[in-house]
């Protein structure tokens, strides 16, 4: 079991802390590899060097919240998630996740990181509005998304260029409002 003060936000299969020394390694598995690169569209290879100075940039930006998405059974880094072009004014922010092993997928870790961030934002962060693209195409991550409040807001039409075709997206958002109903 890993060290239990760095938990920040804790749920049943996983918890969510702050990045760390070699989290950059899982992080470039998650752009590298070709099954989590099919449903995020990354098209160029990256290195886990790269990864960290992307880390630290964003660790830097006053507007993103980053965390790594740990299993609590062993502790072991599977994912990334964040809140990327937070607006204090506006009060919202992109909600992103990406888990990096395909063996980790559909285990509901992806659900439950996405429902703590939904709170996070919400109830820590007083934003009122979270919003995402997703591919039309990614019905599971739809269903994730669905599942913990988001709605379909409209489609970007021919919004990206994957596997020699134009690919619709989603934009989904949730309100704080909306999750207060759903509970």
């Amino acid at each position: 079991m890993k060290n239990l003060n760095d938990h920040f936000l804790e749920g049943e299969k996983i918890y969510l802390r702050a990045y760390k020394e070699g989290d950059e390694i899982m992080v470039a598995r998650i752009e590298n590899h070709p099954d989590a690169r099919e449903t995020l569209f990354y098209a160029f290879p990256t290195s886990a060097e790269q990864q960290k100075e992307k880390i630290h940039f964003n660790i830097k930006d006053p507007n993103t919240v980053v965390f790594t998405i740990c299993r609590k059974e062993d502790g072991e880094p599977i994912g990334q998630t964040a809140f990327f072009r937070i607006d204090w004014v506006g009060r919202m922010a992109t909600f992103y996740i990406g888990i990096a092993d395909k063996e980790n997928w559909s285990r509901g870790y992806g659900s439950e990181a996405t429902a703590l961030m939904v709170e996070y934002a919400f109830q820590t962060l007083n934003l009122n509005r979270i919003q995402l693209h997703v591919a039309v195409g990614n019905k599971g991550a739809v269903n994730v998304y669905q599942k913990t409040g988001f709605k379909i807001e409209g489609t970007l039409r021919e919004a990206m260029y994957h596997h020699g075709h134009y690919s619709d997206f989603y934009v989904m958002g949730i309100l704080k409002k909306d999750r207060e109903i759903t509970r």
